[in-house]
Formats: C-alpha cells, sequence, structure tokens
C-alpha cells in the first residue's frame, strides 16, 4: 500500500487546529505536522450569540494559510470539524458558508455525541491499556473552552456521559 497524507482541521471555541498525518501499512499512522493558532470565536459566540466580522476574517485568513499546507504536503484528503461556538452561533451556517467560499474548505458542524466518539476514539488508540481501564471502571474529564465533559466507563461500556457548559471561555 502507497503511503497516503491525511489532514484534520479542527476550528475549537479558542484556536484552530491543522494536524498533518501520513499513513501506510508499514508505518502505521506518523504525524507530519501540527500547528495551532489562538483565535478566540467563542466567548462572543456564547455571549452575543455571533462570531463578528472581524474574528470570520481572520479565521478565513488562517484556514487560506492551512490550505497552503494541505497543498504544501499534498494531501490525499482532509477532514475539518467545527466545534460548539460554529453551532451555537446564530451566525454559524453563515460562518461556514464564508469557510466555503473564501477557503474552498468544507467545515462540518459536529455535535457533541460525535465529538465524544472521537475523543474516545483518539484516547483508545494512544493508550495501550485502555480496554482494560474501561472494563475496570474509569472516568475520563475533558475540559473545553465551552464545556465540561464527565464520562464514566464500566464493564468495558460507556455509562453515563453528561456535558456541563462551563468552559473556561463560558465562565470569563
Amino acid at each position: 500500500m502507497a503511503l497516503k497524507t491525511y489532514a484534520a482541521i479542527e476550528v475549537g471555541s479558542k484556536e484552530l487546529v491543522l494536524k498533518v498525518y501520513e499513513i501506510g501499512k508499514k508505518i502505521g499512522i506518523r504525524q507530519l505536522d501540527h500547528v495551532r493558532y489562538m483565535l478566540d470565536i467563542g466567548s462572543s459566540a456564547y455571549s452575543e450569540g455571533t462570531i463578528g466580522y472581524e474574528q470570520v476574517n481572520e479565521l478565513c485568513e488562517v484556514l487560506k494559510k492551512f490550505k497552503l499546507k494541505l497543498e504544501e504536503y499534498q494531501v490525499d484528503d482532509y477532514v475539518a470539524y467545527g466545534g460548539s461556538a460554529l453551532k451555537e452561533a446564530d451566525n454559524g451556517s453563515l460562518v461556514l458558508d464564508q469557510i466555503k467560499v473564501r477557503t474552498g474548505l468544507r467545515v462540518r458542524q459536529i455535535g457533541n455525541a460525535q465529538q465524544r466518539f472521537l475523543v474516545f476514539k483518539s484516547i483508545a488508540f494512544k493508550m495501550q491499556n485502555f480496554e482494560q481501564l474501561i472494563k475496570e471502571g474509569a472516568v475520563i474529564i475533558d475540559l473545553g473552552s465551552g464545556s465540561l465533559q464527565v464520562s464514566v466507563f464500566e464493564d468495558g461500556a460507556l455509562q453515563f456521559s453528561q456535558n456541563i457548559r462551563i468552559g473556561a471561555l463560558r465562565i470569563r
């Protein structure tokens, strides 16, 4: 199997993240690049219900640079997700349209259940003993900019998960 390049973009409440990976049968998954850009779109989304014009401009400019990185690495495919700030902002759909028109990137809104699924998958991938831990019983706490998520595992299965909207940006 030939090597493939894949990228993941997260449009979070407080930062934008780009990770580029190389994937192959012999090498598995290897991270090639990790770029972070601090941009607080959550504060206004949570307090005012909208993401401001200047923030949308800055967001699009950064995503244009991320797209250049995708071209630089000749990325075969990518996924781009937007979290709670884009979902909760009254103009979130307009922001996603602006991103598509101005950058060519398609950012999809992700719900809490999907986000939990991806977080659990990444933890399981990184932790060799994840299956044993959740069988014995474990609590995973994810403190984000927009919320706090508490998930309880027992007997190898998710028993309970609660999202509480008290992330750092909401408290501020």
